[in-house]
C-alpha cells in the first residue's frame, strides 16, 4: 500500500511523528525505539541526519490510531521503512507520553535546485508544493504532477474520478474542480509515474493522503497521464495547513453521482446566480404589466 511520513503541522523539523497507512493518519510509538530510528527517520524526511526524542510529553488517551510500536532501526538499515517493528496495528499505544515526537538537526543532504525553487525557505517541502498543473492556460488546469524522491512526475488514470479531482483542486488552491480529464488531456508527460489507482474520497487534504498504488509496476504509460480542470478560486495562504479554511467540500462533494459527470449534477453557483436574476427580472415584467393595466384603466 502507498505510506508516507510526516511531522504533523511542523515547519522546523520538530513535532509528532505520523505515518500514513491503511488511508488514514496515525501515530507512532516510542516504546524501545533506539536512536538509530530517529536519525533515520530525519533523513527519510530531509530534516537532517539525526535528532533525538523529545520527552515530559502530557498524559492521557491517544485521540487517533498509532500504528507502529517497536521500531528498531539499525546500521544495516538505509531506510525507515525497512527497519523491524511490531505488527501494524490502530492501538499500538494507548497513553500520549508513549507517542513519538522528535527533534531533528545535523547535516541537510542538498537538495535540487528545482526544489529549491518550489519551496523557498523551507527545510522540506509541503503537500501543497508537491503539485502543480502542467499544461494549461493557468496553474489551476493541466497534467497533475507530483514531486516525489528527487523529481516530478505524473499519476495514473486508472480510476480517476471527480472526487480524485477534488482532492487535487484542493491542494492546488484552486477552488472545487470542473472536470476529471484523462487519457492525456493536456499532454503526455516524462519522467516516472509516481501513482496508479487513486481512490480519493473527495475529503482528503492531498493526493498523498488518498489510498493508492505506487506507480512503478510498469502498468501505466504517459498516454494515461490524468489531468483537471479547476474553477481557479484560490484559497488564501501557500501552505496546506492554511488551506482548511478554504471552502471545504462535506460528503456532497463525494456523491458519486458526480464521478466523470454520469447521473445528477450538482447546481453551481453561476447556475443558481442566473436563477435568481431571472425569476426577479419575471418579477419586475409582472409589476410593469400591471401598472400599464392600471394606466389604462385609470384613462378609461
Amino acid at each position: 500500500e502507498f505510506v508516507a511520513l510526516r511531522l504533523e503541522n511542523s515547519s522546523n523539523c520538530s513535532g509528532r511523528l505520523q505515518v500514513f497507512y491503511n488511508g488514514t493518519w496515525g501515530s507512532v510509538c516510542s516504546n524501545s525505539m533506539p536512536p538509530e530510528t530517529v536519525s533515520l527517520a530525519c533523513k527519510e524526511l530531509g530534516c537532517g541526519d539525526r535528532g533525538h526524542l523529545e520527552t515530559n510529553l502530557p498524559s492521557g488517551r491517544l485521540s487517533g490510531p498509532a500504528w507502529l510500536d517497536r521500531v528498531r532501526c539499525g546500521e544495516r538499515n538505509s531506510s525507515f521503512w525497512q527497519c523491524p517493528s511490531a505488527p501494524w496495528h490502530p492501538q499500538s499505544c494507548d497513553d500520549l507520553q508513549e507517542e513519538t515526537h522528535i527533534t531533528c538537526h545535523g547535516r541537510r543532504p542538498e537538495r535540487p535546485p528545482a526544489l529549491e525553487a518550489t519551496c523557498p525557505g523551507s527545510p522540506g517541502c509541503t503537500d501543497r508544493e508537491k503539485i502543480r498543473a502542467v499544461g494549461g492556460e493557468d496553474g489551476c488546469s493541466g497534467r497533475v504532477e507530483l514531486w516525489h524522491r528527487g523529481s516530478w512526475g505524473t499519476v495514473c488514470d486508472d480510476s480517476w474520478d471527480m472526487r480524485d479531482a477534488e482532492v487535487a483542486c484542493r491542494q492546488l488552491g484552486c477552488g472545487p474542480a470542473l472536470a476529471a480529464l484523462d487519457e492525456a488531456a493536456f499532454g503526455e508527460g516524462t519522467g516516472p509515474i509516481w501513482l496508479e489507482q487513486v481512490e480519493c474520497r473527495g475529503t482528503e487534504p492531498s493526493l498523498q493522503a488518498c489510498w493508492a498504488r505506487p506507480g512503478d509496476s510498469g502498468g501505466c504509460r504517459h498516454k494515461e497521464d490524468a489531468a483537471v480542470r479547476c474553477s481557479g478560486l484560490e484559497c488564501p495562504g501557500p501552505h496546506l495547513s492554511q488551506a482548511w479554511a478554504c471552502p471545504f467540500p462535506g460528503p456532497a462533494h463525494a456523491d458519486p453521482t458526480r464521478v466523470r459527470g454520469s447521473g445528477s449534477r450538482s447546481v453551481s453557483l453561476p447556475v443558481i446566480i442566473c436563477i435568481l436574476l431571472g425569476a426577479l427580472l419575471c418579477l419586475l415584467l409582472a409589476l410593469l404589466a400591471w401598472q400599464v393595466r392600471s394606466t389604462r384603466a385609470g384613462r378609461r
